[in-house]
Order: structure tokens, then sequence, then C-alpha cells
């Protein structure tokens, strides 16, 4: 067991940590958890990662088994924090289209997302199937694979350094992760909120007209040609947005540093 297929122990708990780290990240990440991606093919993902880092990585010394376990919750950590800051951003473009379903009218009208197998509002979710492909198609994946290669030079293996610093650090991408949905359902609101100015207007010019009858399909017709006009926006936004993810995860995966 101590020189399985010419590796030795040493070598072994390498390749495991590192597929540890790796199967966390690639949980959570955009795109590459997708439940439309076959868990063979995520596997494979992962497989061919571990293998193409270890050669990058230096061999770690031989763990006695409460080393190994600490240093594989360790690893397990690490992948899911990477994993929930890189999501974060996706998770706030879906809730900023949620937001304008309420307004609009459509918030009582679910689909089911194919990447999370839950409920979510019509234009929650076609707002992140745009954002997924502005994603794609500006290869913001590549940063992502790169950045979960980077995390090994940040945070060699076995340990890390848990401390408050790291998680302030999380903390604080989610609260800016909230300005995110300012940006993209600030027009949109604000195009709504004018006509519910106008038909409260409305309303005690003319009491006798039915706003209800009259709004529903205002509010409908104005947030849909919003939605349409602010295309060109997030197709600004949206890259911005996605470039800024990186410097992120890479000050959480610095703040995680073992004290030399």
């Amino acid at each position: 067991m101590t020189d399985l297929y010419g590796l030795g122990t040493a070598r072994l708990e390498t390749y495991f940590l590192i597929a540890i780290r790796v199967g966390f990240m690639l949980s959570l990440v955009p795109v590459l958890s997708a439940r439309q991606i076959p868990p063979l093919i995520r596997i494979g993902i992962m497989l061919i990662l571990t293998f193409l880092i270890a050669k990058l990585v230096p061999v770690i010394h031989t763990l006695s088994l409460g080393q190994l376990v600490i240093a594989i919750l360790e690893q397990a950590l690490v992948g899911l924090m990477y994993g929930f800051v890189s999501f974060l951003v996706f998770n706030g473009i879906q809730f900023a289209g949620e937001i304008l379903d309420i307004q609009i009218g459509y918030g009582v009208v679910n689909v089911i997302n194919p990447q999370t197998q839950q409920q979510v509002t019509i234009i929650g979710e076609f707002e992140l199937a745009f954002a997924t492909l502005v994603y794609l198609v500006t290869n913001s994946h590549h940063y992502l694979i790169a950045g979960m290669v980077g995390s090994f030079n940040l945070l060699p293996l076995p340990d890390i350094a848990l401390n408050a610093v790291a998680l302030s650090d999380v903390v604080r991408f989610f609260t800016q992760s909230l300005f995110i949905i300012f940006q993209i359902a600030a027009p949109v609101a604000a195009a709504l909120f004018l006509v519910n100015v106008a038909l409260a207007l409305m309303a005690r010019v003319a009491p006798q007209m039915n706003i209800f009858a009259v709004g529903f399909p205002l509010q409908i017709m104005v947030g849909l040609l919003m939605i349409i006009v602010s295309f060109p926006l997030l197709g600004t936004v949206l890259p911005q947005i996605f470039s800024d993810v990186p410097p992120h995860l890479d000050t959480v995966m610095r703040a995680l540093q073992p004290a030399k």
C-alpha cells in the first residue's frame, strides 16, 4: 500500500488532497457545477485538473491519520469558499431578475432552474441564462480555472489558516454582490417606480377609473420594454463584474495563508 502503482504514500496523499480541493471547487463554481453536466463528465474534469495540478505542486511529507483528516477538512473548506465566492455574482444576477419579476407582476409564475432544480421566476432565470452566455463568450471561465490552479501557489498543501480576516473578506464580497443587484435592476425598477407613481396620480385624479385593469398590462409592457432596452447595458456591465471576481478570490485565498 505504500507504493501503489509506483506511487509513494506521500504522493498519493498529495493527489488525494488536490482532488478534494478541486472537487469541492467544481461543485459550486459557475457553469461547471451545472446539473446538466453529467456526473461522469465532472469527475473526469476533476481528475484531469488533479493530474495536471499535481505536476506543478510539490509532494507533501507523509501525514499521520489525524493530520490527514484535518488536511482533508481544510482543503474541502478552501474549495467551498472558492466556489461560494465565485458563484455569488450569479446569485446576485438571478436575485435582481426576481426583483423585476415581482415588480412587473410575474412573481407568481415560476419555472425550474436546471442548475439547482429549484423554482425560480421567469425573468430571474432569463437573466441568469443571459449572464451565463456572456460569461462563456468573454472566456471568464478560463480565469476561474486559472484561479483554481493558482490557489495551490497561494495556499500550498496541506495546511491553511482559518481566521476572521478570510471570513470578513467573504462577507465583504457578499455585500458587494448586493451592488450588482442594484446595477442590473436599477433601470427597470426606476421605470416601473415612475409607472406606479403615475398610476397613483391617475387614481387620485380619476377615482372612477379601474387602475388595476390599466396598471397590470402597463407594468408588464413597460417592464419588458425596459428589459429589452437595457440589454446593451448588461452586455457592458456583466464583463466588468466578471473581471472583478478573480481579484476577490485572490484576496480570500491570501487571507487563508498560514503565518510564516
